[in-house]
């Protein structure tokens, strides 16, 4: 899901939850995957549809933030 969408569903309170994972093709970085109201899941990725990767896992808090969560499950 894109970014600015994610955004948009925050706002309407439509996450259920968000993750934090270690990349499968580069154990070192990580990525966001939420989950909305109806279970269904989705990987975060920017507005040119590129998954958000980083090396550090705390860049990620503020995107999550942004969406309007306030928890977040790690996995490492």
């Amino acid at each position: 899901m894109k970014l600015n969408e994610a955004i948009e569903w925050g706002r309407a309170g439509r996450w259920q939850d968000a993750q934090v994972r270690v990349s499968p093709s580069n154990r070192e970085q990580w990525f966001v995957m939420l989950r909305d109201t109806l279970q269904k899941s989705f990987i975060l990725v920017d507005n040119d549809d590129s998954p958000i990767v980083t090396a550090d896992a705390n860049e990620l808090l503020s995107v999550i933030r942004s969406l309007g969560l306030k928890e977040v499950t790690f996995f490492l």
